[in-house]
C-alpha cells in the first residue's frame, strides 16, 4: 500500500527539510569560524584560556563546535543560534525514530539500502571486502 502526503503536509515536510539542510550548512561552514573568532574576541577570557579552547575547536572540529556554540560562546546568536540546530537535530532523530518504528514500508527501504550498500558501514578494524559481500559469501 503506496502512501501519499496532502499538499499541506507535503508543504510542510519540505520546508522542514530546507531549514534542517540550512542550518546543517550552517554548523558545518559557518558555526566553526565564528566559534573560533568568537572565543578570540572574546573578553571575559584570558590568553591561555582562549589558546586551549581555539585548539579544542580546530582538533574536536564538529563536537567541541555543538558544545562551545550552545554552552560557552558569547556572542547572543551564536549561542541561539547552535541550540535552534541542536533542537532541529533532535527532533530529526525523534521523527527518524519514529518512523523506523511504527512503519513497517520505511524500515524496510532502510534495510534494504543498508543490505544493498554494505561500503557505508564502518566497522574499526574489519577490512571491507566487496567481491564476499556481494557473493554473499562470508570470509
Amino acid at each position: 500500500m503506496t502512501e501519499t502526503l496532502s499538499g499541506v503536509a507535503a508543504l510542510a515536510l519540505t520546508g522542514f527539510f530546507i531549514a534542517f539542510g540550512l542550518l546543517m550548512v550552517f554548523m558545518v561552514l559557518v558555526q566553526p569560524i565564528w566559534c573560533i573568532v568568537d572565543c578570540a574576541i572574546d573578553d571575559r577570557r584570558g590568553t591561555a584560556g582562549k589558546v586551549v579552547w581555539i585548539i579544542i575547536l580546530i582538533l574536536l572540529y564538529g563536537m567541541a563546535n555543538w558544545f562551545y556554540g550552545a554552552f560557552a560562546a558569547s556572542g547572543n546568536a551564536l549561542r541561539r543560534l547552535t541550540r535552534l540546530a541542536w533542537v532541529f537535530t533532535i527532533i530529526l532523530v525523534v521523527v527518524f525514530a519514529a518512523l523506523f518504528f511504527t512503519h513497517a514500508e520505511f524500515r524496510r527501504g532502510i534495510e534494504r539500502e543498508w543490505h544493498q550498500r554494505p561500503e557505508f558501514v564502518v566497522m574499526p578494524g574489519v577490512e571491507f571486502n566487496s567481491d564476499v559481500v556481494r557473493s554473499g559469501v562470508a570470509a
